[in-house]
């Protein structure tokens, strides 16, 4: 029985080594990648679905106000929507079908109300919709826990490093196949999607 337990953690040791190893050049593989000039600023939708009011709400909202990008605060045109009882057993799918129909502009880009951005972000983002096949842009983003204890931040320091990580070797190993949420912008479009890209 202890040569059997014994095996089974020299496996585990070797395949969390193996891993680690692939964290470690996919990280590299990342921070190398050559950086773009941002000057792609096309007219985009924010769409952040809201449920009530929670902690840091203000923050995550006023962020998104102060971008760097081709308008600013306060001349931003809002739209605030209510959709009341959603018809659909998703509520946040239901709300973005709805402001999906209201967005003003072709590229939509979708934030969760808790996501707290940075000036650039907008900028970065959209890059990418420079080439027109680009259909979804994902990101990577950092948890952070915005009230609680313990628990909260290991919640967050899993968000950050254990998901970031899975990401990075994902796309090394084989590309950006997936688009992760809460944000990121996409392209509407009857046609199917030609490419995704990671910022």
């Amino acid at each position: 029985m202890l040569r059997i337990l014994l095996i089974f953690g020299f496996v585990g040791i070797l395949t969390s080594t193996i891993y680690l190893a692939l964290v470690f050049a996919a990280t590299i593989r990342f921070r190398r990648r050559p950086k773009t000039l941002l000057a792609f600023t096309p007219p985009v939708s924010v769409l952040k679905p809201l449920q009530g009011a929670e902690p840091g709400l203000r923050e995550y909202l006023e962020g998104f106000f102060q971008l760097d990008y081709s308008a600013k605060y306060p001349h931003i045109p809002v739209h605030i929507l209510t959709s009341g009882e959603p018809p659909w057993p998703n509520a946040k799918c239901y709300s973005l079908n709805e402001m999906k129909a209201a967005a003003c502009h072709d590229i939509l880009v979708i934030s969760d109300s808790d996501v707290r951005v940075t000036p650039g972000y907008l900028r970065a983002v959209v890059e990418p919709f420079r080439d027109e096949k680009t259909g979804v842009v994902t990101c990577l983003y950092r948890g952070v826990a915005a009230q609680g204890g313990f628990w909260a931040q290991l919640e967050g320091l899993g968000m950050s490093v254990e998901m970031t990580s899975g990401v990075l070797v994902a796309e090394m190993l084989e590309g950006m196949r997936f688009a992760l949420q809460p944000r990121g912008p996409l392209r509407p479009c009857d046609r199917p999607l030609h490419r995704e890209h990671q910022v």
